[in-house]
């Protein structure tokens, strides 16, 4: 142990390198992370062993806590290296160029079908979504970013007694649309049908997995107003149409559909539920126990716990509870799909997962290679039933769902006594990323490069560059200091980013004329001031 003017000498003296030094209770004491001088440190120590022995206790003592020092201040210089939240990720540009083709295919699409889009808030009440979501629901239980709000806490109006509200983290879109529309008075059951479309980050605090980050991004559409058959069709369709304009292979995917019926049917078949899981108590997993517990039965249904699903096979289907007037319904969409050509399959164990839900759900699924069946097996099955039992029960990843949600705005304080219909889906933008068509993603506009090989015409490489960006050219400057840096240097710096650089030299511009180096097969052509632009429309440059 060193104080610290001997420590100071030692240093300068040994010329010592990956040196710790740590504070404690005023003395300093240093370490090296060097092996060479961790073999020292044992050599002296043996050496002290044979000295004496309460040297030698003393000397433990001080190497145990010279290690301690060195492990704390290990951790303290990794935690200095700050890490972005389990389950979030960053986006640079190739990743954000992705997101963005899907938004924009989305808009697209939702446009096409007279859709217009709506922004709501990140952070919204906590009861917007226990209300909506419901209370019992995977997504309310474990997965809400939730936390108090103390904004007015300092409020001379706020009583010093009054409890703070809780805000979230929004975990999906549809409750925020409905909300707002409510607030906005915007609608009611005698108004036009009202078509928004929306997207941007969703959080849920569960386990990241395969497309699915505790941040993630959606984009969803909502028609709200419209009860008729034709509506949930429309809405499918549009969703169909988005999926093939991403190029994502139809041979993979699978529309699986449902219908819950009405509040009644829920009602008579949750009830059903809860009679045949207390009967089979005992092979319940504890999170289904619980849900049996809140008096949610349809929820187990939705449980991805291996002795549930086992369970699951055997349980009783809701078109045994649904009405002769919701069987009918749903048989007016599945005639719709039939006439538009969409293929699906109906899944009588799909719920969805949340409590809102009413008659027609569904999703589409990417279904794994082990799962697809060849156009050889499919000519095998000899009944159509027994296909559609087994592409039943193929489970792929959802990369789209949705459903109809009559009544939800009601919930959330629509003041009417009419039932407001509405119906829509969400997508999750990162599981899109995955299995889209990455050759119809347009590839990003190569800016223009300006370089110079005299320092006199810096000025005239800026103003050149600004008047390139005023007529819709997207260009840059290799360096700021380009007075310094010689045209190899400049050149070096653009790597390949350019596809084309303006070279200003003194010789060509005394004459009016530039240099232009194509970057991709490194060739060069002198041109005229005036004509620097239509050589680049000739040469299919692209304006943003």
């Amino acid at each position: 142990m060193l104080k610290t003017p001997k420590l100071i000498s030692s240093l300068l003296h040994n010329n010592l390198k990956n040196t710790s030094i740590l504070r404690n209770s005023g003395i300093f004491y240093y370490s090296s992370n060097n092996n060479n001088n961790n073999n020292n440190n044992n050599n002296n120590n043996n050496n002290n062993n044979n000295n004496n022995n309460n040297n030698n206790n003393n000397n433990n003592n001080n190497n145990n806590n010279n290690n301690n020092n060195n492990n704390n201040n290990k951790n303290k210089n990794k935690n200095n290296n700050l890490q972005n939240i389990k389950g979030t990720h960053d986006l640079f540009p190739n990743e954000q160029r992705i997101h963005r083709f899907i938004f924009d295919i989305g808009r697209g699409v939702a446009e096409r079908y007279g859709f217009k889009e709506i922004s709501t808030p990140i952070i919204e009440p906590f009861e917007l979504f226990n209300r909506s979501v419901g209370e019992s629901s995977d997504i309310v239980m474990k997965e809400m970013f939730k936390f108090n709000d103390y904004s007015n806490e300092n409020s001379i109006t706020t009583s010093t007694t009054s409890t703070p509200s809780i805000i979230c983290l929004r975990p999906e879109g549809t409750a925020g649309v409905i909300r707002a529309i409510i607030n906005e008075s915007s609608t009611n059951h005698l108004t036009p049908t009202q078509r928004y479309y929306y997207q941007g980050p969703m959080f849920r605090y569960e386990r990241p997995q395969r497309g699915r980050q505790r941040q993630f991004h959606q984009l969803g559409v909502e028609l709200i107003g419209d009860q008729h058959p034709r509506s949930d069709v429309e809405i499918i369709d549009m969703a169909m149409n988005f999926i093939d304009r991403l190029g994502i292979n139809k041979s993979n995917t699978l529309l699986k559909i449902n219908s819950l019926g009405d509040t009644n049917s829920i009602k008579t078949y949750n009830e059903t539920l809860k009679q045949f899981y207390q009967n089979n108590i005992d092979k319940l997993s504890p999170i289904s126990l619980k849900r049996l517990e809140r008096d949610n039965s349809l929820r187990i249904l939705d449980s991805k716990e291996k002795q549930d699903i086992e369970l699951n096979k055997s349980a009783p289907t809701i078109q045994d509870s649904l009405s002769t007037q919701c069987k009918e319904r749903f048989n007016r969409v599945l005639k719709g799909l039939d006439i538009l050509g969409i293929s699906y399959v109906i899944d009588q164990s799909l719920v969805r997962g949340l409590d809102y839900y009413r008659h027609t759900i569904f999703e589409i699924q990417i279904l794994d290679n082990d799962n697809i069946q060849t156009e050889q097996q499919q000519q095998q099955q000899q009944q159509q039933q027994q296909q559609q039992q087994q592409q039943q029960q193929q489970q792929g990843l959802a990369i789209l769902g949705g459903g109809r949600y009559d009544g939800l705005a009601n919930q959330l304080g629509y003041k009417s006594k009419e039932i407001l219909s509405s119906i829509g889906w969400a997508s999750g933008v990162e599981r899109m990323v995955l299995f889209l068509d990455q050759t119809k993603i347009p590839k990003s506009i190569r800016p223009i490069g300006i370089a110079i090989t005299d320092s006199s015409l810096s000025e005239n490489a800026f103003k050149l560059c600004s008047d390139l960006r005023k007529n819709g050219w997207s260009s840059m400057l290799s360096t700021y200091n380009l007075e310094n840096e010689n045209i190899s240097k400049q050149l070096k710096k653009f790597k390949n980013d350019p596809s084309f650089v303006i070279i200003l030299a003194p010789s060509e511009y005394s004459n009016n004329t530039v240099i232009i180096k194509n970057m991709d097969d490194t060739t060069q052509s002198i041109i005229n001031l005036n004509e620097i632009e239509s050589f680049l429309e000739n040469n299919k440059v692209l304006k943003n």
